[in-house]
């Protein structure tokens, strides 16, 4: 199975309009998360150019690993995608991926609320607020293919009123390592 995504970035009240427009086509909303994420780099592979990634996350569901692969239809995010919870801490989680020769890359900390909705397309629309960075929306489906992917995340958008905005090709963790620090 792929996991098929777009990000775009929003404003404040383009979320809210969404927010709204989401609640009225009858989507489920999750209450606002917390998430700490930390990404890490392999120590023999360059993640950053083949495109993968492998990352801890912390929130109030509890701790995961992930694991995703190479895009493989940018600007959209279709890619494979492996995750499974972890019932330690953090803590002990980091202490053996880098005894394991990985190393921290970054942490990306954000605000985010799902909204699960139904079809034609079973999806999750995710309002972002990441810190640095800004306020974001994600859609994303799980598909076969990279084609079904593409058309069932054209036409959520187009439902949503998206199929305006531009589709942003980086992840956060891509965009948080491009900001410059004071």
């Amino acid at each position: 199975m792929l996991e098929a995504e777009v990000k775009l970035r929003i404003d404040e009240g383009r979320r809210e309009r969404l927010q709204r427009h989401l609640i009225e086509l009858g989507a489920c909303a999750d209450p606002p998360l917390e998430q700490a994420d930390i990404y890490f780099a392999h120590p023999t592979r360059d993640f950053a150019s083949t495109d993968e990634a492998l990352r801890l996350r912390q929130d109030a569901r509890g701790l995961r690993i992930t694991y995703k692969g190479p895009k493989l239809d940018p600007p959209r995010k279709t890619r494979e995608e492996v995750e499974f919870p972890i019932t330690t801490s953090l803590d002990t989680a980091t202490t053996l991926l880098e005894k394991l020769g990985f190393s921290t890359v970054a942490r990306v900390v954000k605000t985010r609320r799902d909204f699960r909705i139904d079809p034609p397309y079973p999806a999750v629309v995710s309002l972002d607020v990441v810190a640095g960075l800004g306020t974001f929306c994600e859609v994303e489906v799980e598909t076969e293919s990279v084609e079904a992917g593409r058309r069932a995340l054209d036409s959520l958008l187009d439902r949503l009123g998206l199929d305006d905005l531009p589709l942003l090709d980086e992840s956060y963790l891509e965009m948080l390592l491009k900001t410059p620090r004071p």
